[in-house]
């Protein structure tokens, strides 16, 4: 089995009908067809910035660079292999927890504003569990549904690797579907971090210090989220840093569901996909 320090890190997210892995050097795309048949896309990619890796409270927002390019990726591979699913219809499932999580922020300001002297408490609390309520109570709907057990397939298939196990649905199935590098532990840290200067900030009086505070606010939270998401993982093994960091990786009870066989083959598809992309590359 190989060391931790020599296992390639992967990532990944939840497509509509599939998943999208993330490797060293590409990213491959796995969706299920309407015949029950897998079908895969890989190509090579290189994660722009690189040069802010080292560079703590940097490289947190100019990751966010290279998500966007990532995500545009992903999104041009997946339909390539499923072109009748580019309306916007098809898109419904992935908008529908981000616009819960927006009227859940709009209404935690609303209520705050109501709320007089309380305001600051009350809404650094509910700014963080609303929108993650939002979340799960959007996870019941039929598409959202789908997309959260890919979710879930894309973490225990990602758990199985990083695990030195054979990528089989049996082993898969034995894996948390909770990953401590997941985006739902960045966006935890960011609504903490966003619920608590928006609270303080609304607490100063009007004036230039209040707009500079604004206006530094958002940089500064992403960058603080991102580091903590690093921090998190680098001591999942630590029991000290377990119990720290374990309320931010339990949040992604509410973006994932438990997979079947069917989503866990199609997580393990891409991600081997991926595996035998750079392997082959490596030879060459």
């Amino acid at each position: 089995m190989a060391t931790e320090q020599l296992t390639p890190r992967y990532g990944g997210r939840a497509l509509r009908n599939g998943v999208m892995m993330v490797g060293p050097n590409s990213i491959g795309v796995a969706v299920r067809r309407p015949d029950g048949t897998i079908e895969t896309a890989v190509e090579p990619f290189d994660m722009p910035g690189t040069w802010a890796r080292n560079i703590p409270f940097v490289r947190g927002p100019v990751s966010m660079i290279g998500m966007l390019k990532l995500a545009r990726t992903s999104s041009k591979l997946e339909n390539r292999l499923n072109p009748s699913k580019r309306g916007w219809e098809s898109m419904l499932p992935q908008l529908a927890p981000g616009m819960a999580a927006a009227v859940a922020d709009r209404l935690t300001q609303e209520f705050a504003r109501r709320s007089g002297k309380a305001q600051a408490p009350i809404e650094a609390l509910s700014g963080i569990a609303l929108p993650f309520v939002a979340f799960g109570v959007s996870g019941q709907m039929p598409g959202v549904n789908e997309l959260w057990r890919y979710h879930g397939a894309e973490h225990k298939a990602v758990n199985t690797a990083e695990a030195g196990l054979d990528l089989t649905p049996e082993n898969a199935a034995e894996m948390s579907r909770v990953h401590p590098r997941c985006g739902t532990v960045f966006a935890f840290w960011g609504l903490v971090g966003g619920a608590v200067s928006r609270a303080l900030i609304n607490t100063m009086p009007n004036g230039k210090k209040k707009t500079i505070a604004g206006l530094l606010a958002g940089p500064a939270v992403l960058s603080a989220a991102y580091e903590l998401l690093r921090l998190g993982a680098q001591v999942k093994d630590n029991p000290v840093g377990q119990a720290v960091f374990s309320p931010a990786w339990q949040s992604q009870r509410l973006t994932t569901l438990e997979p079947g066989r069917e989503e866990l083959e199609v997580a393990l598809a891409a991600l081997q996909t991926v595996i035998d992309f750079e392997a082959a590359r490596a030879a060459a």
